[in-house]
């Protein structure tokens, strides 16, 4: 019978360390790239006059009130503009065009959502600045997803209840006739 020099057992033993440790790594390397697709979010809009036809060429500044950043962007033909990708916060947008009043309007940016920046103009001068106040609500009518931002406070409640995917309380499922135990 032949004996191999290296017990099996041993080789078989490290196989799966290795396999763990390219498993660990590659699963390391996926999170690491969907974190940094997801992290941001952005501005996009129109820039209309009072009969609500659309103005080009009008310029737009977005700054993040947090940093200070500021970023330059001018419409296009069609009267509208995007900001790109954009960390997280409470950004001031402010339009400026030719013959009318310059205006601002606060945006809260979120991850992975394209927030509305849309803005009508009013007829002046450029040195008068109009205010425009966004609702607490809105309706994202760009994007068809479902989404939200995990707080701390809903992710101890989930952590204590376990409910997390359908989930109740360990070990049980929410059906249509209640909870069930399996």
């Amino acid at each position: 019978m032949f004996v191999p020099s290296i017990p099996l057992r041993g080789i078989v033993h490290r196989f799966a360390i290795i396999l763990i440790a390219i498993a660990t790594v590659l699963g390391m390397a996926t999170t690491a790239a969907a974190q940094a697709s997801i992290s941001t979010g952005s501005i996009q809009g129109t820039v209309s006059d009072p009969s609500g036809a659309l103005v080009p060429q009008a310029k737009v500044i977005i700054t993040n009130k947090g940093t200070g950043q500021v970023l330059t962007f001018t419409t296009n033909s069609a009267g509208s503009y995007n900001s790109g990708s954009l960390i997280p916060g409470d950004y001031k947008v402010r339009v400026e065009a030719k013959g009318f009043r310059t205006s601002e309007l606060p945006v809260t940016v979120e991850v992975g959502t394209i927030a509305s920046g849309n803005i009508k103009l009013e007829v002046g001068e450029t040195s008068q600045v109009v205010e425009v106040q966004s609702s607490a609500v809105q309706v994202n009518t760009e994007q068809a997803t479902v989404q939200g931002v995990v707080t701390p406070s809903r992710l101890r409640i989930c952590q204590s209840t376990g409910a997390i995917f359908g989930f109740g309380p360990t070990g049980t499922r929410n059906t249509s006739s209640g909870w069930r135990w399996f």
